[in-house]
C-alpha cells in the first residue's frame, strides 16, 4: 500500500520535467494561460464530479439496504423505514453542502488573514497583482506611468511590487493546503482498499494515478502563476506527496477511519477547489487582452480539465 502510494505521488511528479514551462515570464504566460484553464476544469471537476459524489456515496447505499432490509422483515412498516432513511439520507446531504460551503468559507478567512499580516493595505492593491501580468501594450504605458511616479515618489512602486508579490503568494500556498488534504484521502482510499485484498488496490491505484496526472499538472501551473519557479513548485508538490502518506499510513493502522473521516474531509476538499478555480484561478484568465485563438484554446482546455474528470468518474 505505502509502495503504491508513493508510485501514486512520482509518477506526476516526473511528468511535469515535460512542461516548457520554467517560470512566470512574458514569454510563457500564453501557455501558461492554458495550463490555468485545464487547472480550473480539473478542480471544478474533481470538486462536483468525484469529491462531492463520494461523500454522498456511502450513507445513500446503507440507506438504501437499510430500507430493503426493514421491507423485507415488515412489508406493512415499509413506508415508515422509507420515511426513515429518507430523513436520514436528506440530512446527510445537507451535512455534505454544508462542509463544502464550510470549505470556502474557510479559504476565504485564510487567505483574508494572511494578506492582514502582509499588509494592511493588500485589498487596495489586491488588483495589481493581475494587471501586472497584461498585454504588452499595457506594459509600456505602466513602464511610462512608473517613471512619472519615481519624479514625485521612489517609495510608491516600491511598495506596490512587494504588495504584489505577498498577494500572489498566498493563492499558491493554499492550493497547497487543499492538495494535501486531497492526497490525505487518496492515501486513506488506497490503505483501505488494501486492507480488502490485493487486486482491489490495484484497481484502486490505477484509477488515482489516472485521476492525479491532470491534477497535479493544474496544480503546477497554479504554483508557477504564484511566482514559483519551475523547481521550486515541483519540489512543494513533494511535499504534499507527505498527506498521502499520512493517509495511507492512518488508514491501516486504524481500520474503520477513512469512512468517518472521508465523511468532511472529502466536502471539505471540495469547497478548498471550487474556491481555488473560481477565486484564484479562473480570475486571472480574464486579464489582460487575449486574442480570439487564445481564448478559444483556453475554454477549450478548461473543458479538456473538466472532461477528463468525467471520464475517470465513469470508469472508477
Amino acid at each position: 500500500a505505502i509502495g503504491a502510494t508513493l508510485l501514486i505521488s512520482a509518477a506526476p511528479f516526473l511528468i511535469l520535467f515535460l512542461i516548457p514551462v520554467q517560470s512566470n515570464t512574458d514569454q510563457h504566460q500564453k501557455l501558461l494561460k492554458v495550463l490555468l484553464s485545464f487547472a480550473s476544469g480539473g478542480l471544478l471537476g474533481d470538486a462536483f464530479l468525484h469529491l462531492i459524489p463520494h461523500a454522498l456515496e456511502p450513507h445513500s447505499h446503507h440507506g438504501q439496504s437499510h430500507s430493503s432490509e426493514e421491507s423485507h422483515v415488515h412489508s406493512s412498516g415499509n413506508e415508515e423505514s422509507h420515511g426513515h432513511s429518507h430523513g436520514g439520507a436528506h440530512g446527510h446531504m445537507m451535512s455534505v453542502g454544508l462542509w463544502v460551503l464550510a470549505g470556502i468559507v474557510a479559504f476565504l478567512v485564510v487567505e483574508k488573514f494572511v494578506r492582514l499580516l502582509k499588509g494592511g493595505h493588500s485589498h487596495s492593491h489586491s488588483h495589481a497583482a493581475p494587471k501586472a501580468k497584461d498585454s504588452d501594450e499595457e506594459d509600456d504605458k505602466k513602464r511610462e506611468k512608473g517613471k512619472k511616479e519615481k519624479v514625485h515618489s521612489n517609495k510608491k512602486p516600491v511598495e506596490k511590487t512587494v504588495e504584489t508579490s505577498s498577494d500572489i503568494k498566498v493563492s499558491g500556498y493554499l492550493n497547497l493546503a487543499a492538495d494535501f488534504t486531497h492526497n490525505f484521502t487518496d492515501g486513506l482510499a488506497i490503505g483501505a482498499s488494501f486492507l480488502v485484498g490485493p487486486t482491489v488496490g490495484a484497481v484502486t491505484t490505477i484509477t488515482i494515478l489516472l485521476h492525479e496526472v491532470p491534477h497535479e499538472i493544474g496544480d503546477f501551473a497554479i504554483l508557477v502563476q504564484s511566482g514559483c519557479t519551475k523547481r521550486k513548485a515541483m519540489c512543494l508538490q513533494l511535499l504534499t506527496a507527505i498527506g498521502a502518506l499520512a493517509g495511507t499510513a492512518c488508514s491501516l493502522l486504524a481500520e474503520g477511519v477513512g469512512a468517518a473521516a472521508t465523511a468532511w474531509i472529502l466536502p471539505f476538499t471540495a469547497g478548498g477547489f471550487v474556491y481555488i478555480a473560481t477565486v484564484t484561478v479562473l480570475p486571472e484568465l480574464l486579464v489582460g487582452r487575449s486574442s480570439f485563438w487564445q481564448s478559444m484554446l483556453e475554454i477549450l482546455a478548461l473543458l479538456f480539465g473538466v472532461g477528463m474528470m468525467v471520464l475517470i468518474a465513469e470508469y472508477e
